[in-house]
């Protein structure tokens, strides 16, 4: 959802700025409206901190955005350091801003989270990556989560959001339900939504049930557990322990 700077850009010719403005009004509009399921899927992740995590945990938030919701996620949680990546340098502004009231070392990197994991060597405890991972295909997904798997400590977890199919589904009949959902996203206009739906279009890569816990096996972790199914069912969570 936060390459939808891309899908802009192919619309008209804007400046950074502009185009950062009118990316974040859309997808604030989406989260707002919780049209993607954030609050719930956030709510999730704090339950898995809560019941599953090691603590103090070190905490890894790839294509961070502006942080907000892992900021409520995280709200009292016994968090021993926070790295957030994104590519956006006005969403990391932002990210500051809200990350402050956490009582724990901060770090926030711009940069590509694929590269970000590839290149960090300092271990982490639970990472954390929310409607980003779908963006790419399968090929490239396995060394992000191999990647991954290298960076967690033995009692960690990796917990995705993520685009998901039914095992019986191809990725034209998740798009197909994704289509169906128009009537429901009363809060975008009929661009916003056009916008929206190309981005989903070109960038959009769901994985099926199975697809995803094969790839967890094929990047070495123990187990790969489902612990949250959007309505709609267009979005998993998944957990992925070493």
């Amino acid at each position: 959802m936060m390459q939808l700077a891309e899908t802009l850009k192919e619309v008209a010719p804007m400046s950074a700025a502009s185009i950062f403005q009118q990316e974040w009004r859309l997808y604030r509009k989406i989260v707002d409206h919780n049209y993607a399921f954030h609050r719930e899927a956030y709510g999730r992740l704090r339950l898995a901190l809560d019941e599953d995590a090691r603590r103090p945990f070190r905490f890894l938030d790839l294509a961070c955005g502006d942080a907000a919701s892992a900021v409520d996620a995280l709200r009292g949680a016994e968090v021993a350091s926070y790295c957030g990546v994104d590519l956006s340098a006005e969403a990391l502004r932002l990210a500051s801003r809200a990350l402050a009231e956490l009582p724990c070392p901060v770090s926030l990197r711009r940069g590509d989270f694929v590269e970000a994991l590839a290149m960090r060597s300092e271990p982490v405890d639970v990472i954390w990556i929310g409607l980003s991972l779908h963006h790419l295909r399968r090929s490239a997904k396995l060394p992000a989560l191999r990647a991954a798997r290298k960076l967690l400590h033995e009692r960690g977890m990796l917990l995705v959001y993520e685009n998901t199919s039914p095992d019986c589904e191809d990725r034209d009949g998740w798009l197909r339900r994704w289509d169906l959902q128009e009537p429901d996203w009363t809060g975008l206009t009929a661009d916003e939504w056009r916008r929206m739906t190309a981005h989903v279009r070109t960038y959009d890569f769901p994985e099926t049930v199975s697809g995803w816990r094969d790839l967890g096996r094929e990047a070495g972790f123990g187990s790969v557990l489902e612990l949250f199914v959007a309505p709609g069912d267009l979005f998993r969570l998944f957990g992925f322990r070493p």
